[in-house]
């Protein structure tokens, strides 16, 4: 007989960041570090993710929007 024991929920991370000069070219970020057990964990990620894309793209490229993914089961 085995147990299952309750899926503690974890989440991914999906930055979504646009040209300046071209504001409709835009690029999906997955993260590689993830995924997180917390929706607040997910939450300053998505904010350090942003963080160093506009960095490493010298404000060229901007942060728009992020989403924090739950995932199901084994799914990254």
């Amino acid at each position: 007989m085995s147990i299952s024991l309750p899926r503690k929920k974890m989440f991914k991370v999906i930055v979504l960041a646009c040209s300046v000069a071209f504001p409709s070219d835009c690029w999906e970020y997955h993260d590689t570090r993830g995924p997180y057990e917390s929706m607040e964990r997910c939450t300053k990620r998505a904010y350090k993710m942003g963080n160093d894309i506009a960095e490493i793209h010298q404000g060229r490229l901007m942060p728009k929007a992020f989403r924090c993914v739950a995932l199901k089961g084994t799914q990254l």
